[in-house]
């Protein structure tokens, strides 16, 4: 008997770019491994939650894309809460109409801005969270610094900025000038903090599970490190926290940052 799966019955496979290369001109096979796209996605959010994010946050994704993990984030957080940037704007505006359709992404109202440079500046407003993911898999030096720099321009100490990169295999460090896609980059542990700690932040690695071994960073303000194990232990869904919100009066979720703006650096665009 021979096995038919749903996408190859339905002819799906092409709709959700299983047929298609990594980078291939396809908003799901453009940010990486279409079979994937889903774990990778939720991957992303199922973090943010664990570190803190409530629907009442706000949300800077860096190389947004396609909105593989993006997608999770707009529906979950209240309207206006959003924020990708990237240089490819057909990326994001493909993405929006597959997942929402443009009665839904209205109505969640996500920014976006079009970038190469990581200017996140031009939002006007800083962030509770950040997430980079797989983008210093791809980056040479030059763009993980200047990353870090813009990064602390927009964050507040509450602020967590979670980061992947490939670690190195044979202690060296990737010293190429150009972003490579689909092609990966590599850097030692020591590299990436190093690029961090230089721009005024604070770096500390953990271990969370991904699908290609990439590995994660948590940036923060330097002094106000975020207790990653704590996070990572799911204490936010626990009791206990619940207990602590309601003996600080904190039951309601709020954000750190919405009062925190700069309208005069804004060139927001949606």
């Amino acid at each position: 008997m021979t096995t038919v799966t749903l996408s190859d019955k339905q002819d799906l496979h092409k709709q959700f770019g299983e047929d298609q290369a990594i980078g291939g001109n396809h908003y799901r096979a453009y940010v990486g491994p279409p079979n994937y796209y889903d774990l990778i996605g939720v991957t992303q959010f199922n973090l943010l939650t664990l570190f803190g994010m409530r629907e009442t946050s706000t949300l800077l994704d860096v190389g947004c894309g396609s909105l593989r993990g993006g997608r999770f984030a707009i529906m979950y957080l209240r309207p206006g809460k959003y924020y990708g940037l990237d240089p490819e704007p057909w990326a994001w505006e493909e993405g929006l109409q597959a997942h929402f359709g443009k009665e839904l992404a209205s109505r969640k109202e996500p920014t976006f801005i079009q970038d190469s440079d990581y200017t996140f500046t031009k939002f006007g407003r800083k962030f509770d969270f950040m997430m980079a993911h797989s983008i210093f898999t791809h980056a040479p030096e030059k763009q993980i610094r200047q990353c870090m720099v813009e990064a602390a321009k927009v964050m507040v100490p509450e602020t967590v900025f979670l980061a992947t990169f490939f670690e190195s295999l044979d202690g060296a460090d990737y010293t190429g000038s150009e972003w490579a896609y689909p092609e990966i980059v590599r850097y030692r542990k020591s590299t990436i903090s190093k690029f961090v700690e230089e721009s005024g932040l604070e770096c500390q690695h953990f271990d969370w599970p991904h699908p290609f071994n990439q590995k994660w960073i948590a940036v923060s303000l330097k002094g106000n490190r975020p207790d990653v194990q704590r996070a990572l232990s799911g204490h936010i869904y626990s009791y206990e926290a619940t207990l602590q919100r309601r003996a600080t009066g904190t039951t309601w979720p709020t954000s750190h940052t919405d009062q925190v703006v700069t309208p005069e650096n804004s060139e927001v665009k949606q």
